[in-house]
């Protein structure tokens, strides 16, 4: 064979592998955009590109709104920010978490970034707080935000576990973000309870201002039951903090999962913390949690200091198994608050609006007009979509004091 002829299928086979790794890097592409984040323009393009249906929508959602919308979960990625603390907790430890190795938690991993907009690992914690806070500037009307710190994972005996810390957020990032967002965001700390300097900790964040503390029982291995819980729900009570936390199905590593029964709540109810729940996911038609719920809202001394956060509602059978039995008892809307529960709820299926106009909980001639808004701006979508949200077969929704209410009090 001459060397003009072996040079020539060298030239064929190098194009063909060029080729290839094209078609390979444009199917990625294509499938971050079809389930991680299908939104296509920025923020501030608004105004220019949304049709006046999707307009009508956001003026429609913020017509009765008095003051701000109130997001009340948004959390920050893990990210590797070294070196970044502050003296109210100069010994937080760092856990600089890797991306899963199992493959379906390695593609959630990529799908959550790539729908809050990071492209730049090295450039987590910027990227993501910049176009998050475009989002809000962007928006219609005043907007507020509570966004949530993690903490590691810890033993029942105090010691840290890294290896099980599959998220993590250091408390004084999300201080440093709400100190530069113009009073946009309020900080929620995360302090596990199992810290051998958890009470400390509380009390002085608690002296810094801080009234909110986030917990992830499942994930983060904390018995809401335990003896460092109840320590920990006595300074929260006597400072008046606030505890957010969940109820129902939840990830505790890439392959466990578990569950935390409402009843859970209640040696924090009896210690007189003020609680936030969230809802994961539930079994069956989600009967058994929400009745539980019920129960306790229907306990006078527990009332007033429980609130359910409705972030995730329309996810998956969310909407059937935990947003029909909460539309239907209208009783208890005093007890409830908007949430996002941004970046996840950026994902392009997070949403199915399909399924929800399918099951009768939305007008379909509003789908095209909602999926121009998540074009520009999910965080504002959310929001739209579930004030445009009514029980099937009539027209009861959430007041607009659910969206606008101050921490649910």
């Amino acid at each position: 064979m001459s060397y003009e002829r072996l040079f020539n299928r060298l030239g064929v086979l190098a194009l063909f592998l060029a080729l290839v790794v094209v078609a390979g890097v444009a199917g990625w592409h294509a499938l971050l955009h079809t389930y991680a984040g299908a939104w296509a323009h920025q923020p501030e393009d608004a105004d220019w590109l949304l049709p006046e249906a999707s307009r009508q929508l956001i003026a429609d959602s913020l017509g009765d709104i008095e003051g701000a919308v109130v997001d009340h979960r948004i959390t920050l990625l893990s990210s590797a920010r070294i070196g970044r603390q502050l003296e109210a907790e100069p010994n937080q430890p760092r856990v600089n978490v890797a991306p899963p190795t199992t493959p379906r938690a390695w593609l959630d991993w990529q799908f959550v970034r790539h729908a809050a907009g990071v492209d730049d690992e090295l450039q987590v914690f910027d990227v993501y707080a910049s176009r998050l806070l475009r989002q809000i500037k962007a928006m219609a009307a005043a907007y507020r935000a509570d966004v949530f710190a993690r903490d590691a994972v810890y033993s029942s005996d105090g010691k840290l576990d890294e290896k099980a810390t599959t998220e993590f957020v250091a408390n004084a990032d999300v201080v440093e973000l709400a100190a530069r967002s113009d009073g946009r965001l309020t900080p929620v700390i995360s302090v596990h309870p199992a810290r051998a300097d958890a009470l400390a900790v509380i009390e002085r964040w608690a002296d810094a201002g801080v009234r909110d503390v986030a917990w992830w029982p499942i994930a983060q291995r904390i018995d809401l039951a335990g003896a460092s819980a109840r320590a920990a729900y006595a300074v929260m009570a006597e400072h008046d903090m606030r505890l957010h936390t969940r109820v129902g199905g939840g990830r505790k590593t890439d392959r466990l999962q578990g569950a935390v029964a409402p009843d859970e709540l209640r040696a924090a109810l009896d210690a007189g913390v003020r609680i936030t729940v969230s809802i994961g996911d539930v079994a069956g038609d989600g009967g058994d949690v929400m009745q539980a719920l019920f129960t306790l809202l229907r306990v006078p001394a527990y009332r007033e200091r429980l609130t359910i956060s409705l972030d995730g509602v329309l996810s998956g059978k969310r909407a059937e198994t935990v947003l029909i039995p909460l539309l239907q008892h209208p009783q208890f809307f005093d007890r409830l608050s908007y949430a996002s529960g941004y970046p996840r709820s950026a994902l392009a299926g997070a949403v199915d609006l399909g399924r929800l106009a399918d099951r009768g909980f939305i007008d379909r001639a509003s789908i095209a007009p909602l999926r121009a808004i998540y074009d520009v701006n999910p965080l504002l979508f959310v929001f739209v979509t579930l004030r445009q949200i009514h029980l099937p077969t009539t027209g009861l929704a959430l007041p607009a004091a659910v969206f606008e209410r101050p921490g649910g009090s």
